[in-house]
């Protein structure tokens, strides 16, 4: 079959869906102000839910396409539908065009209005019958999202992940709160104590030729560290014992701080998850607190902050990723010493 018989037939397996008559199932009473939402408002909000989507994908080490439609409530026909990539769009190994696969599934939802991959549905014109896509009412509105590219039950978890996010987008409870107030910590992080600029980069060496240049320094030396737990201390990665990862990396001195440049392998670690997420760019200030480290974690777990993105080693002592990029901007490393 060739791209082009393969999207018509997808395409019309679309519009049958969003043709097809409600089977019985969950019915949800209306609110006044869902009734009044108009459909680019749900578009924006569909956005956000891709977008945690992508992140709950990155964190769980998986590539692919999510898809996302809404119908609004009291409308029949005129779905609307968002996409995201993570990573990969299509699977060339193994012959899959993650995109049709997605939008597939997400076609079975809506003419189903149940999750996909059930074996007792005949499967029509233009679905693949893939497990990974969900379904639920919120509100009034009829909520479709998938997953592909991972197993069925990773890609469904990403889906219902997406749908629950989605919910509260609509219900108004995950907007931006702008009024957050935060207690100063007891052991505050100072201003002496900050040692350290780290920037993630696809290409260490040429990033160190260009910064070597550019400060009129020599060119650093580059080494790798081998981030894998030992006797002395664990190296975890979103609270797991994840396998080993080398990290390429290089520092320049800036006084009383450095800068750092670290190149990663493709194993899971917090910055193969900041790079697939972000692109290059500035994955964490450093501080250096000494005995008060254990202090500064729990006040920070306190705030609201999760303290175990990752616990890195080094000869002699160990660090912790702070995970405050959504709040800070930048993620923080607190350390004992260097």
């Amino acid at each position: 079959m060739n791209t082009k018989t393969l999207l018509v037939l997808l395409l019309c397996g679309v519009c049958f869906a969003c043709n097809a008559p409600q089977q019985d199932g969950k019915k949800t009473e209306l609110t006044n102000e869902n009734k009044n939402m108009t459909n680019g408002e749900l578009r924006e909000k569909l956005a956000l839910a891709l977008e945690d989507m992508k992140a709950k994908a990155i964190e769980m080490g998986i590539e692919g396409v999510a898809t996302a439609s809404v119908l609004n409530s009291g409308d029949t026909v005129d779905w609307i539908g968002e996409m995201k990539v993570v990573g990969s769009y299509c699977n060339r190994k193994d012959g899959y065009n993650l995109v049709a696969v997605a939008w597939s599934k997400c076609g079975e939802v809506i003419a189903t209005h149940a999750d996909s991959g059930d074996p007792n549905h005949q499967t029509i014109t233009g679905e693949l019958g893939y497990a990974g896509g969900a379904y639920d009412e919120y509100e009034g509105c009829k909520l479709a999202f998938a997953f592909s590219g991972a197993t069925s039950e990773e890609d469904l978890v990403v889906s219902k992940y997406g749908i629950e996010k989605m919910k509260g987008y609509i219900a108004g409870r995950q907007e931006t709160d702008t009024t957050t107030t935060f207690k100063p910590l007891v052991t505050p992080l100072k201003k002496e104590q900050f040692i350290q600029v780290t920037i993630v980069v696809n290409d260490i060496r040429k990033a160190a030729k260009a910064w070597a240049a550019l400060l009129n320094v020599p060119e650093p030396e580059i080494w790798t560290n081998h981030l894998e737990s030992n006797g002395e201390y664990p190296y975890t990665y979103r609270g797991q014992a994840d396998k080993p990862c080398d990290l390429q990396m290089c520092v320049i001195e800036m006084g009383n701080w450095v800068l750092e440049l670290h190149q990663i392998d493709n194993n899971p670690s917090t910055f193969r998850e900041f790079i697939n997420k972000h692109g290059q760019g500035v994955h964490h200030l450093g501080f250096e607190v000494g005995d008060a480290r254990d202090e500064v974690i729990r006040e920070l777990q306190e705030m609201g902050f999760d303290t175990g993105r990752t616990i890195g080693i080094y000869p002699g002592s160990s660090w912790t990723i702070v995970d405050s990029e959504d709040v800070l901007g930048v993620n923080l490393n607190i350390k004992p010493k260097r």
